[in-house]
């Protein structure tokens, strides 16, 4: 007898074992390349069309807006008959949208049944900025579990329970609804609530906040005027005069990052409305302002949507150099060309001369600029501290060339 139950109990446990490697077998994930532009990740997917043919199209991972956001030209070729749809500033929206049939990453099926479609006409510079067509937004990544790998430029999505967690964890709060991630941070002895937000090009305080802790930490430097990938569009208000400081030290839960820039953002849109207001609608409570991939770009970081978490493994050293640029800046119009719309300040005093509000940027180093991504623009003006940069420039029709130096702004 008892050499009979064991021979049954060992059946049984190969069954169960079987049964748990088919389920992994079953298990859906896929690891893909990924660009980065202004710090915004791109990624290359396809989406089926009425005829089921597939089309290839860039989606921007968007893990701060529950939104699903395409271009109008991207709209008609899957089929939206915009003419039995509402318009509304400037606006195209639908519940009667045709979704696609499918949308793939790599060889794997993504789920977007049931996700609130938004046709942008405008504003024009939104996806123009970052060369793609629409947006990958959180209500479809917090049905996986995803991983950033930004050293190492991969994005992975499974099926919740497909992935072993890596790295170091820290307890998440997770809208259910809209799948937008918060955690709680420390800054200069401030418990402060902050979004993590990977489709951001920078990270953000409310003014308020940003102000509260320069005046509490004497020994924080300070710029006016958004520089590098602070500068997310050109077209927000004040971007110009924006206040930036790098913290040499933040924690979430036993994850450290270290030497962060950061800015103070006014907490209104173009139209008035209450930017941090709005955005604390959308996560699961208020929040200060909200981290983006300059924070964090030295690891690999999971989201466990399921198990509200966020694994950090650094992989690398922190990117200190980041605001070794000219200082300008700029923003695109409509036409595709690049307008300086302000000059950065340090100590009230202006750091580039020879360019003008005002000025269209031509050329950097005898490139052309017109239509290129702003990450492409951005760049070209990276560099050591004491580089030079030539800007060919046009002044209200006269063109000439301006000598700019790099400088380290913080």
């Amino acid at each position: 007898m008892i050499s009979g139950t064991i021979k049954t109990g060992s059946y049984v446990l190969c069954i169960l074992i079987c049964a748990l490697s088919c389920r992994e077998a079953e298990m859906k994930t896929v690891t893909v390349s990924v660009t980065m532009d202004h710090n915004r990740t791109i990624v290359e997917a396809e989406i089926q069309k009425p005829d089921s043919s597939w089309r290839p199209v860039r989606l921007w991972i968007d893990s701060g807006n529950p939104e699903f956001l395409l271009t109008t030209e991207l709209a008609r070729d899957l089929g939206l008959d915009s003419t039995s749809s509402a318009t509304k500033d400037d606006e195209l929206t639908t519940d009667r949208f045709l979704r696609p049939r499918g949308v793939q990453i790599g060889t794997m099926p993504i789920d977007f049944s049931g996700i609130n479609v938004t046709v942008l006409d405008d504003p024009q510079w939104l996806f123009k900025t970052m060369d793609c067509e629409a947006n990958l937004p959180s209500t479809v990544l917090k049905r996986y579990h995803v991983v950033f790998d930004y050293p190492a430029l991969l994005i992975t999505l499974s099926e919740p329970g497909g992935i072993d967690p890596k790295g170091v964890r820290c307890d998440a709060r997770i809208n259910p609804v809209t799948g937008i991630v918060q955690l709680d941070a420390l800054i200069c002895d401030d418990s402060l609530s902050l979004a993590l937000d990977n489709g951001a090009s920078y990270s953000f305080l409310s003014e308020s906040v940003f102000n509260h802790t320069i005046e509490s930490n004497a020994n924080l430097r300070t710029i006016n005027g958004a520089v590098g990938c602070a500068n997310i569009w050109g077209w927000w208000p004040r971007e110009d005069e924006w206040p930036m400081t790098r913290i040499p030290r933040m924690q979430w839960g036993d994850v450290v990052l270290e030497d962060v820039g950061i800015v103070g953002l006014p907490n209104y849109f173009r139209d008035g409305s209450g930017l941090f207001d709005w955005y604390s609608k959308k996560s699961a409570y208020p929040v200060d302002g909200l981290l983006g991939p300059n924070a964090f770009k030295c690891f690999r970081v999971g989201i466990d949507y399921q198990n509200s978490a966020v694994y950090f493994e650094k992989i690398t050293e922190t990117e200190k150099h980041d605001l070794d640029i000219v200082g300008i800046t700029v923003r695109v119009e409509t036409d595709g060309r690049y307008r300086i719309v302000g000059i950065a300040q340090v100590d009230g005093e202006p750091t580039t001369a020879g360019v003008e509000p005002g000025d269209i940027i031509i050329g950097i180093d005898g490139i052309g600029m017109t239509g290129a991504t702003m990450g492409t623009v951005v760049d070209a003006l990276r560099g050591n501290p004491g580089d030079m940069h030539t800007l060919e420039v046009d002044r209200k029709g006269e063109r000439f060339t301006v000598e700019a130096t790099v400088r380290r702004f913080l």
